[in-house]
């Protein structure tokens, strides 16, 4: 046996191919899906129920064809040559010609689920649920083997110490991805209910084809997300990918990155701005303190001041009254001559007051006695 090496296999196949005359010049007709632009060139692919061809439109072939024609959902008939690449052992559609043929599969169903959904009103404004700001749990229903997951953790564990992440595995692309998303709806919902409550959901996978992304187009995920009680945002592809999800949902990310940018406050920049603004407060609070600390000891000096004005004023007024009472003091009166004529230890003031033959006691300013009245005299 004499084996062949992989480039000779290679070059082999990609002389059969591109020398053969049946793969020139070939209508092609599909629909259109995965549109990309690199280095001048536009790639994307063509597609039918059951298979998918690669195509390119040279640089050297752009000027010549209408690319508006080329976009994802589209159908187009296609006229071409099988291009064959030994070194990378595939082949792809070189395309010459376009021409319209309609919508796709995929277009008109998208549209058709849009243009109902939109009549019952599910993408009204009044539906849409806010997204909390401080959430303490995000679900996340996505491929747990995909990109997007590991973007989605990154994000949110960059920037929040706080928030739980629970991830429901789904199967996003392919056969049976509508119901597993819908599953995981429901299965999100009902752990809210009755286990730990989530606040926020995000629905959604990485970048795709127009077929990769199709399960996000389906009517009954759509309303699956719709009744969710959780607040709901959709994430689905890159910023130009626009969903059936993105409009019933309550929020919508142009990435799953950017959606968990969305659903998670920034915990450390919070934790900042709250010590800046105490260092705020602290100022303001400081400054009133002092002031009412200056104001007190004004208040307290002013008091002092007043009491002790009173207080002297006080004392003015007694020293008059003790002069006042020295000065009438009856001692004083009597060490002048005067006598108190008293009867049973009341004063006598008046001479009707006075009877004869009675003994009346006669008080002076070094002693007293008793005295017999034997004639009176009133003036």
């Amino acid at each position: 046996m004499n084996p062949f090496s992989i480039t000779q296999f290679n070059e082999y196949v990609s002389k059969k191919l591109n020398g053969d005359p049946n793969l020139k010049n070939l209508p092609l007709i599909g629909e259109v899906s995965g549109v990309s632009t690199s280095g001048g060139h536009m790639y994307f692919s063509l597609k039918d129920e059951n298979s998918v061809l690669r195509a390119v439109i040279w640089r050297s072939n752009i000027s010549r064809i209408d690319t508006s024609l080329i976009k994802n959902g589209s159908k187009i008939v296609a006229l071409g040559d099988i291009s064959a690449y030994a070194r990378g052992g595939n082949y792809s559609f070189s395309v010459r010609m376009v021409e319209s043929f309609g919508e796709g599969d995929l277009a008109n169903e998208y549209n058709r689920v849009k243009k109902l959904l939109e009549s019952e009103g599910l993408f009204s404004r009044e539906y849409k649920k806010p997204i909390p700001r401080f959430v303490k749990r995000i679900g996340v229903i996505t491929s747990d083997t995909g990109a997007a997951i590991e973007d989605i953790k990154k994000i949110i564990t960059s920037k929040n110490d706080y928030a739980d992440i629970i991830i429901f595995p789904t199967l996003v692309q392919g056969i049976g991805s509508p119901v597993s998303i819908i599953k995981s709806i429901e299965t999100a919902n009902n752990y809210s209910k009755s286990v730990k409550r989530i606040d926020v959901l995000i629905i959604g996978r990485g970048g795709g084809s127009a077929e990769d992304l199709a399960a996000f187009n389906d009517e009954g995920v759509a309303r699956a997300i719709f009744a969710s009680k959780i607040p709901t945002i959709s994430a689905v592809g890159h910023e130009s990918d626009v969903s059936i999800s993105d409009w019933v949902a309550d929020a919508r990310a142009e990435t799953p990155t950017a959606a968990a940018d969305m659903a998670a406050i920034n915990t450390f920049e919070l934790r900042e701005q709250i010590a800046r603004n105490e260092q705020e407060l602290k100022k303001p609070i400081a400054y009133k303190i002092k002031m009412e600390r200056n104001n007190i000891k004004i208040q307290r000096e002013h008091l002092i001041h007043t009491m002790s004005g009173k207080i002297r004023e006080m004392k003015l007024n007694i020293d008059k009254a003790v002069i006042t009472l020295k000065e009438n003091n009856p001692t004083n009166v009597l060490s002048k001559g005067y006598a108190l004529v008293t009867k049973n230890d009341i004063v006598v003031s008046d001479m009707s007051n006075i009877a004869l033959d009675e003994i009346y006691t006669i008080v002076m300013a070094d002693g007293s006695f008793e005295a017999k009245t034997t004639s009176k005299t009133q003036n």
